[in-house]
């Protein structure tokens, strides 16, 4: 990590501040499955696996976790380029962002949403 002040872990060294970062790497890696899980298909490949029917289901399995396996790692690395170039927003900017434009954002997602459902045709 190449932040010269951390925040809360600023007072940590050694062991405390090892365990904060395992906590925030496993959040991390726990944060990758649940977006290979929910919007990449999990373990399935994206392409027939037919050729998986004629070997022992202990293989099959094998090759399943190797694809969630790369797909999960793939995502860790996405997250870790961003970590790495993106600038770090001050707290002032991200309370900012969230109240004046997240916020509205989301009313009008929300209202809009609302009016497809009701005056939709077959809704």
């Amino acid at each position: 990590e190449s932040e010269l002040v951390a925040g809360y872990q600023v007072e940590y060294s050694s062991t405390p501040y090892l365990l904060f970062m395992i906590g925030e790497y496993a959040n991390i890696v726990f944060m990758c499955a649940m977006i290979t899980l929910l919007f990449c298909g999990g373990w399935n490949p994206g392409f027939p696996t037919d050729f998986l029917n004629s070997v022992p289901a202990f293989v099959a399995n094998l090759f399943y976790l190797a694809v969630f396996a790369v797909k999960v790692v793939f995502w860790f690395f996405m997250i870790a380029l961003v970590k790495a170039f993106v600038p770090r927003y001050r707290y002032d900017q991200l309370m900012r962002l969230g109240w004046k434009i997240f916020l509205p954002a989301s009313l009008v997602a929300v209202v809009f949403v609302a009016a497809w459902r009701v005056f939709a045709v077959g809704g």
